[in-house]
């Protein structure tokens, strides 16, 4: 599924889940409006019928007195309007009555008018007279009877009309549950839907921003999975196409530094014989202008077979076939060696060239060429940048880390943004105009390369007196005589 189809299927299902919960929401509060109506009116009407009928039988206790007094046709036929009015509202009752005993109630309420009529009739047939304290036995009973079943009649209705409220009651408390369920669905789904849409995009993105930051590395063999149909998947194929293309030019790059390289090195070393040897003026003697050049093109022939070397370093660490011969050995003869093979250059610049140790005997685990090269390198960028009648300080120590090898120079310094980078290939600090001899950014990445491999780490800080200080550690040997400088092992 594409990208935008699942962002719009998403939106779709959110909003499908919106417009039920919104239904829903809608037929509940319906419900409580059609409940709540219906409690307004029967309540209204059921409250005032039962208040009515229990008015209508104290009117007719009292009118039964008088007609008895004084058998005036007048309070006959208000007893048979109160009858008939009576009757209409038991009717209403038992239209509107809802729960059995509210039935019942009203079915003996119908029974016990029909009793008090039977009665009075009974007693207006025979001709019986009475006073207005005292009434038959049989009617007084009659109508007791009758007051007391209006009373547990409208009792019913109350007890009907209270069990309607606690319906009520319980279909709000129903619906609270409902909305509040309704609404919790809503929100685990809509984050549900969220979290599926960002993760089938945020994961696609997160492989494509680690595979850019491979190739910005050089790791041309990353690949991406391209398995599926959407967006994502067509930019994963394009770009390992990418990737591939680009991993065979790197391969062919490779290939041809090394190839032209080790092409160059036969007819350099033939050039540098050649020129040795005029410069020991063996096939004849040569003035001194002569020997200007051809010591320039000495220099400059030197120079070429160490960019050459570098990058045939760099071809072979690229390829891993970088061979070491790991072993012990002791730091500070292999310093003082590289120390005076550039003294003669130091001394030509006017340099100075120092070591300092806490320690006399410091041994590491390493390949003892790769670590001269590296010190060599390190020598060799201190001479191209120090000034005259400056010195270079090598310093050695052990830390918790391992053994410290630092060289300090009095150069130009490194700046900060430019600390890191130095030690990417082919990669100098700009400083105006390219100095004469700087090389091509090989060396630094040789030696970290090399440091790296020897599971070290090299870094490059501020030198308070002025330049840099680039400091490298190693593994220290699994024995080591620790003496103090001076003393003899």
């Amino acid at each position: 599924m594409k990208v935008s189809s699942k962002i719009i299927a998403g939106f779709l299902i959110l909003m499908l889940v919106a417009i039920v919960a919104l239904a829903n929401q809608l037929s509940v509060i319906h419900q409580m409006q059609a409940i709540n109506h219906d409690l307004s009116e029967i309540n209204m009407n059921l409250a005032s019928t039962a208040l009515r009928m229990q008015e209508l039988a104290s009117i007719v206790e009292e009118d039964s007195r008088k007609f008895f007094v004084t058998h005036d046709a007048i309070y006959e036929r208000q007893i048979a309007e109160i009858r008939q009015e009576f009757l209409g509202n038991l009717e209403i009752l038992e239209k509107t009555g809802r729960s059995k005993r509210e039935i019942a109630e009203n079915e003996k309420l119908r029974s016990a008018l029909t009793n008090y009529w039977d009665v009075f009739n009974r007693i207006k047939r025979q001709g019986r007279v009475s006073n207005l304290d005292y009434l038959p036995a049989d009617l007084s009973i009659a109508i007791d009877h009758l007051q007391a079943q209006t009373q547990v009649t409208f009792e019913a209705v109350k007890g009907s009309v209270k069990d309607q409220v606690t319906r009520a009651a319980d279909a709000s408390v129903k619906a609270v549950r409902i909305s509040w369920a309704a609404g919790t669905f809503s929100l685990v789904l809509g984050l549900v839907v969220a979290a599926v849409i960002v993760g089938s995009i945020n994961e696609p993105l997160r492989r494509l921003t680690q595979g850019t930051r491979a190739i910005a590395k050089g790791e041309f063999w990353h690949r991406l999975p391209s398995d599926g149909h959407d967006e994502f998947s067509e930019v994963a194929r394009d770009f390992n196409v990418m990737t591939e293309r680009l991993s065979e030019l790197d391969q062919m790059k490779k290939d041809f530094v090394m190839h032209v390289s080790h092409d160059l090195k036969a007819p350099l070393a033939s050039m540098r014989q050649i020129m040795h040897l005029l410069l020991q003026e063996i096939p004849g003697p040569l003035n001194d202008q002569q020997k200007s050049l051809l010591r320039l093109s000495y220099t400059s022939a030197e120079r070429l077979a160490a960019m050459v070397g570098n990058l045939l370093d760099i071809a072979r660490m690229e390829a891993g076939s970088m061979e070491y011969e790991m072993a012990p050995h002791k730091l500070v003869p292999v310093v003082e060696s590289v120390i005076e093979e550039f003294n003669v250059q130091a001394r030509e610049k006017g340099i100075r060239m120092r070591l300092e140790c806490d320690l006399h005997s410091i041994s590491a685990e390493c390949d003892r060429e790769r670590i001269v090269q590296v010190l060599g390198n390190l020598f060799e960028n201190g001479l191209k940048f120090s000034p005259s009648n400056s010195e270079i300080v090598t310093s050695l120590s052990t830390t918790s880390e391992g053994v410290l090898i630092s060289v300090s120079d009095s150069g130009p310094g490194v700046p900060d943004e430019q600390k890191d980078k130095i030690f990417l290939k082919f990669h100098q600090v700009k400083r105006g105009k390219k100095v004469a001899g700087q090389g091509v950014g090989l060396g630094l990445a040789i030696c970290k390369t090399i440091v790296e491999a020897h599971r070290g780490r090299i870094w490059v800080q501020d030198n308070p007196n002025g330049g840099s200080v680039f400091s490298f550690v190693l593994r220290p040997a699994a024995s080591e005589e620790v003496l103090q400088c001076g003393q003899t092992a």
